[in-house]
C-alpha cells in the first residue's frame, strides 16, 4: 500500500514548520506509523521537535510510531554510491575522483533536488509506513521539490553525459562528428585531463544515477497521487495571501493543486464584533486601532483565498506553543486533522 503523503509549501514565518512538526505528531499519536522529512536546509525541524536530526529517520522519543530526519545532500549521495557499488576497486577510483570529491559541496544547495529520491528511498526502507509528512524549503524555491524529478531526468539522459560515458568507454572514437566538436572543445576550454576525469565520473556513478531515476519517476507519481495532499500554509496578511496565489501557480504549472490553503496564526474572529462596539479605555486607542486593522487584514485574506482554494482552514494563534512544546504541538495538529477531515476524508479517525 502507498503511504499517504503531505507535502507542506509556505513563505517563511507563517509557521509551516511548527504545523508539520504538530500534523505529525498527530498522526503519530493517532496510531499511524508517520514519518517527517525535513527539506528546509534552516533545520528548524529540529527547534520544533527539540531533536537532533540526521539524514537518516530516527525515532522521535515519546511520540509514538514517529521518525525524522532532514535531508543532507552530501550524506545522501555517498550512501547511494556505497549501497550500489560493491566492487571496492571501482568506489576506490571513485573516491579519488575529483568530482566525486566535490560533490558533497555542489550539492549543498540541492537539498530540493535529492528530495524526491529521499521520499521515495523512505517508503522503500519502511513499508510499513502509513504517513510521510514532507516540510518544504520557505517560499516558491520549495516547487524545486515538486520539479525535480523533471531536472533529475533531464541530467541523467542528457547528451553530454551519455557522450562522455562512451569517452570513458571506447575513447571518442565512437562518437559522431558533431558530438566529438563539443566534446572537443570542452577539452579545450578545461584541459583533456579534466574530461577524462569527468567521464569517469559520470561512468562510475551510474548505477546511483539511474537507481535516482527511477526513484524521482516514483516521486512524480505519487506528487500526483489521489491521496498525495499538498497544503499551502499562509500568514492572516494581504501578503500571505499573495504569496498563496504565487504558490498556487506555480503548482499549477507542474500539473498540481492544493489539497487546501491553511491560514496559520490567526485573530479569533469573535473580537471583531467586540472591538467595534468596545468603549476604548484611555490610552488604548492604538492597541484597538492595530487589533481592528489586523482582523480586517484577516478577514480580507480569508475572503480573497476562498475564491479559489479548494478548502480554506484557519488556525488561530496559540501562545502555548512557547511554554508547553510538545503537547501544545500535538493539540495543534490534531487541531490541523479535524479542519482537514472534510477534504481529506481518511483523515476523519483523527477527530
Amino acid at each position: 500500500m502507498t503511504p499517504r503523503l503531505h507535502v507542506l509549501l509556505g513563505a517563511g514565518g507563517v509557521g509551516k514548520t511548527t504545523l508539520a512538526a504538530g500534523y505529525a505528531l498527530a498522526l503519530a499519536a493517532d496510531g499511524h506509523r508517520v514519518g517527517l522529512l525535513g527539506i528546509d536546509p534552516s533545520r528548524r525541524l529540529q527547534d520544533a521537535l527539540g531533536v537532533e536530526l540526521a539524514d537518516l529517520d530516527a525515532e522521535v522519543p515519546g511520540a509514538g510510531a514517529l521518525r525524522a530526519a532532514i535531508v543532507q545532500p552530501h550524506q545522501a549521495i555517498e550512501r547511494w554510491v556505497r549501497e550500489t557499488c560493491t566492487d571496492r576497486e571501482v568506489l576506490g577510483r571513485l573516491e579519488q575522483n575529483p568530482f566525486f570529491a566535490a560533490l558533497g559541496d555542489r550539492l549543498a544547495t540541492a537539498t530540493d533536488v535529492l528530495a524526491a529520491a529521499r521520499i521515495v528511498e523512505w517508503s522503500e526502507r519502511d513499508p510499513a509506513l502509513t504517513d510521510l509528512v514532507v516540510d518544504t524549503a520557505p517560499g516558491v524555491s520549495a516547487i524545486d521539490f515538486l520539479r525535480s524529478p523533471r531536472h533529475i531526468e533531464a541530467l541523467v539522459k542528457g547528451r553530454l553525459i551519455r557522450w562522455l560515458r562512451a569517452i570513458a568507454r571506447t575513447g571518442d572514437g565512437g562518437l559522431r562528428f558533431g558530438a566529438r566538436r563539443v566534446v572537443g572543445a570542452l577539452a579545450g576550454l578545461a584541459g583533456a585531463r579534466m574530461v577524462g576525469d569527468l567521464a569517469d565520473f559520470f561512468v562510475l556513478v551510474r548505477a546511483p544515477l539511474e537507481r535516482m531515476l527511477v526513484r524521482v519517476e516514483s516521486a512524480r507519481k505519487w506528487l500526483q497521487h489521489a491521496d498525495t495532499s499538498v497544503l499551502l500554509v499562509t500568514s492572516p496578511r494581504d501578503t500571505g495571501a499573495v504569496g498563496a496565489v504565487q504558490l498556487a501557480s506555480a503548482l499549477r504549472d507542474e500539473g498540481l493543486a492544493p489539497r487546501a490553503v491553511i491560514v496559520n496564526r490567526t485573530w479569533p474572529p469573535e473580537l471583531a464584533p467586540e472591538l467595534a462596539s468596545v468603549t476604548i479605555p484611555p490610552g488604548a486607542d492604538a492597541f484597538v486601532a492595530y487589533a481592528r486593522a489586523e482582523l480586517q487584514a484577516q478577514a480580507a485574506v480569508v475572503a480573497a483565498v476562498e475564491t479559489w482554494a479548494p478548502a480554506v482552514v484557519v488556525l488561530p494563534s496559540r501562545s502555548v506553543l512557547i511554554e508547553a512544546r510538545r503537547p501544545a504541538l500535538v493539540e495543534l495538529g490534531l487541531s490541523l486533522s479535524r479542519a482537514l477531515a472534510p477534504a481529506i476524508p481518511d483523515l476523519r479517525s483523527a477527530s
